[in-house]
């Protein structure tokens, strides 16, 4: 060491100040494993695997060093992260004498560790199936009673509604309501979606108006999409615009990219609905005529055919020939509208414009018209039979005349069994029926004292109070 004249300061090397201030930062405890949380800047990965990067904040710049084996159980990070550095704090002095933070572990913080947890998420769900199109439920085409989860005052809420109101006026909404972002979220989600699935609507909707990352990621929570993929009922998720997609909506059986958007593919318009129904009816209309067209086109044939040697055969054949053509029209068109009733039945109930059921109801007339055109056209060949028929109805009359006495005989005594059993004969011989709140009293101890009962006679009901016991295990009563 020299001394510069007429001073006592001090005069060292490079070298000899580097390895005071290398002893001074290994004295120094808290140095040898630190923390440093800052934004990652000028990132390099060299061949060897040593990975180089600084760590800054508002006011500095750290540089820091990871080598070979420990980076590589680094998480993955890029340029602009926000992440935790732990190390030691060391000198460097072979260029440019600087310190550094030797990386010895690496914690991604806020977006970043968020997403690592979203990658790890999705992996899982994956792999056990719950993002495949086969376990996916159809949306109804026409859902009428949908269930909306979302937030009372949210914009998403807002807009679905609205879209709804403008497009379906006739589907029934039901909010659900939640918080969808901030602490106790999940739970409040989970909650609702699981009170609309147990609510037996057609539909279930989850909305929320967009956000940041941050916000949103309360929807790729694992307790939110388990909720969603255990619903019975099949579920639209709508979580906003964001770049990355919240994990419900990839479990949710239709996935919509707004609010807005869900509810113009979920709802049909009304329009759709009266043109729908409009069609069908048309169908109804066609099937009958085309079955009305067959049969009078059968009856022309019966009509020109020629006679044969016996007219009475003839004349069964055509009767029956009709019997059967009416029974089978009168059945055809009840199964077809019995099958458009039952289709188009919510519809009716809604649709205040169009009435599906007086449709079919003019429809069943149209086949009344049709029965009683052919059972006038049977007339007319009866009679032009009759003249013909006289000798053999003469020889058949007394013995139907036998089986129409036989039968009434067994319909009277039929009548008289049933008149016997007939509740209100037994009432009018004296007896009466006797209730208490709706049930049926046949023990007296069902009837316990200040029990209001009511005894249904042959003309009227009479109600009372039971004040007591009574002998024989009765019970003695007031009339009111």
């Amino acid at each position: 060491m020299s001394v510069s004249s007429g001073t006592k300061t001090p005069v060292i090397t490079p070298n000899r100040l580097f390895r005071y201030l290398e002893k001074k930062l290994n004295d120094d405890r808290h140095l040898h494993f630190v923390g440093v949380q800052g934004e990652v800047s000028n990132l390099r990965v060299q061949t060897n695997g040593n990975v180089y990067f600084s760590l800054k904040d508002k006011e500095s710049v750290l540089n820091c060093v990871a080598f070979g084996e420990r980076a590589a159980a680094f998480p993955a990070f890029e340029n602009g992260a926000d992440v935790v550095a732990y190390g030691e704090v060391k000198i460097y002095a072979r260029t440019a004498s600087s310190y550094q933070l030797v990386a010895t572990r690496l914690e991604l913080t806020g977006v970043g560790a968020l997403h690592a947890k979203y990658e790890e998420l999705s992996a899982k769900l994956q792999r056990e199936g719950l993002f495949s199109a086969e376990r996916k439920k159809p949306a109804p085409r026409f859902p009428f009673r949908v269930a909306l989860v979302g937030s009372p005052t949210g914009d998403g809420t807002r807009d679905f509604v609205t879209q709804a109101r403008q497009r379906a006026p006739h589907v029934a909404l039901k909010l659900f309501p939640t918080a969808v972002n901030g602490v106790g979220a999940v739970p409040e989600i989970v909650h609702a979606i699981r009170a609309a699935d147990a609510s037996s609507f057609d539909l279930i909707v989850v909305v929320r108006g967009g956000g940041s990352y941050e916000d949103l990621f309360g929807f790729s929570d694992e307790r939110v999409v388990r909720a969603i993929a255990a619903c019975a009922t099949p579920t639209v998720a709508a979580i906003g615009h964001e770049r990355d997609v919240p994990l419900i909506e990839l479990v949710a059986d239709v996935r919509a990219s707004t609010p807005s958007t869900a509810a113009q593919t979920a709802l049909p318009k009304r329009d759709d609905l009266l043109r729908t129904v409009t069609e069908r009816a048309a169908s109804v209309r066609r099937a009958l005529a085309n079955r009305l067209g067959r049969a009078r086109s059968a009856l022309e044939r019966i009509e020109h055919r020629s006679p044969v040697a016996d007219p009475a055969r003839l004349l069964q054949a055509r009767r029956q020939a009709v019997d059967v053509l009416r029974n089978a029209l009168n059945a055809g068109a009840e199964r077809q509208v019995a099958r458009s009733r039952t289709t188009l039945q919510p519809l009716d109930r809604r649709l205040t414009l169009s009435s599906p059921r007086a449709l079919f109801e003019r429809r069943r007339g149209g086949v009344t018209q049709l029965r009683d055109a052919l059972e006038r056209i049977g007339g007319e060949i009866t009679v032009k039979r009759s003249a013909r028929l006289a000798p053999l109805v003469a020889r058949l009359r007394p013995a139907y005349v036998r089986v129409i006495a036989r039968d009434t005989a067994k319909l009277d005594m039929l009548k008289a069994r049933f008149d016997a059993n007939n509740h209100e004969t037994l009432l009018k011989r004296g007896y009466a029926i006797v209730r208490a709140g709706g049930r049926l009293i046949r023990d007296a101890a069902d009837a316990p004292p200040g029990t209001v009962i009511e005894a249904e006679l042959a003309r009227g009901t009479l109600r009372a109070r039971v004040e007591r016991d009574g002998a024989d295990g009765g019970e003695q009563i007031n009339l009111f």
